[in-house]
Formats: structure tokens, C-alpha cells, sequence
């Protein structure tokens, strides 16, 4: 699947055009999210030190610009992949895994 497309349908569907980061605001319209629900996801964003990748995969990794929280394209692009219903339900969870090592 080519979450990069997909992300590009969904940003059009919102009438938002193409960039490299979004505001608040258009994050929520982009993934149809209430802004506290966006609030939740970039607090709740945590890097894995071993893989940076992020402790809960609905989470988002967010940035300050002039006292604005911003979301760059490419992480909306790895939200995607890390949420996408078929790698939720049956991928392995790396911290699941872990439970097995000794």
C-alpha cells in the first residue's frame, strides 16, 4: 500500500494544500481528529531508544515553530504505516516481543 499517496488523497479530501508540516487544525481535518485528540497523540509520542521509533504507535511526533506546534508530512506518511488496520491487528509488537527475550 502506498501510504504516501494515500496521505496526498486525504490532505486534497481536506482542501489543505501540499507542504511540509501542518498546523493543528489541519492535522485534525486531514486524519478527521477532535484537537484534543491531537493534543493526546503529540504528548503521548515517546521514542523507543533502541529504534526511535515511537513507544505507541498512535502517537505523533511533533515540532515548535514560532510557538506552533507543527506535524511534518513524513510524519503523517509513518502514522499511517504504523496504524494502517492489517499491521495493528496481526504485525508484531516490538515491546510484546520483548517479553520473550531472557
Amino acid at each position: 500500500m502506498d501510504f504516501k499517496k494515500q496521505l496526498t488523497e486525504m490532505i486534497q479530501a481536506a482542501g489543505i494544500p501540499k507542504r511540509g508540516s501542518y498546523r493543528p487544525m489541519e492535522v485534525c481535518a486531514i486524519l478527521g481528529i477532535s484537537p484534543r485528540q491531537f493534543w493526546y497523540m503529540c504528548e503521548a509520542w515517546e521514542p523507543d531508544p533502541a529504534t526511535g521509533q515511537p513507544l505507541k504507535a498512535a502517537s505523533l511526533d511533533s515540532f515548535l515553530l514560532r510557538r506552533e506546534r507543527r506535524v511534518r508530512f513524513d510524519e503523517l506518511v509513518s502514522y499511517l504505516k504504523r496504524n494502517h488496520a492489517y499491521q495493528r491487528k496481526y504485525g508484531p509488537d516490538p515491546q510484546q516481543m520483548r517479553l520473550f527475550d531472557y
